[in-house]
């Protein structure tokens, strides 16, 4: 992963650094929450820690998109429409960068709640769909076992994740996108709304 060289017209939240994979998706605070623009761009906000999956299993974030983009036919699961409005990851390193593995928490475009896949750049990564087809203005709020996610879409059990993300993309198909994150956090409880 490239770090972008952007500059900003506000300071990152803390603890928080741009990864860019192509262009840049300009992320702007707004209030309590962080508004993402993409234009045919790829960039996304990352935090790296060690977060212990025994303590804090449960991933907790808020997302809302008002308005969906006007996304071509192309197919979410193909390289060429591989594409989200908004997006979560959640990272184990490995010790060899083949070893690392991710899950992608997407709002999709085309699937169902609780359709899964391998990411068609890299299998390491699983998408897992928390919010599916259609309009649903408002925040929505989400929490994911993670410790039980990886079991369940990697066969792995780990004790530790290493980065937390969150990106809105529209590099494949030339769309563009808007989208706004309370930015994800690791806690104990499944109820937890605030870090």
């Amino acid at each position: 992963m490239l770090v972008s060289p952007a500059t900003w017209a506000a300071p990152l939240a803390d603890g928080w650094r741009e990864v860019s994979f192509q262009g840049h998706t300009r992320y702007q605070p707004e209030g309590d929450h962080w508004c993402a623009d993409a234009r045919a761009s790829a960039s996304g906000l990352v935090r790296e820690a060690d977060f212990s999956l025994r303590e804090t299993p449960w991933l907790h974030w808020q997302w809302r998109a008002d308005v969906l983009p006007d996304w071509p036919a192309a197919n979410e699961q193909r390289k060429g429409g591989d594409d989200f409005v908004a997006r979560v990851y959640v990272v184990h390193k490995g010790f060899f960068p083949w070893q690392s593995r991710a899950i992608n928490y997407v709002w999709s475009r085309q699937q169902p709640v609780g359709a899964h896949w391998p990411n068609p750049f890299a299998s390491q990564a699983h998408m897992v769909v928390v919010q599916g087809p259609g309009e649903a203005p408002g925040w929505h709020a989400f929490a994911r076992n993670v410790r039980e996610d990886f079991q369940r879409y990697h066969h792995i059990d780990v004790d530790q994740v290493q980065a937390l993300a969150i990106m809105t993309d529209t590099d494949n198909t030339g769309a563009t996108a808007h989208a706004c994150y309370r930015l994800p956090f690791m806690a104990a409880q499944s109820a937890s709304r605030d870090p």
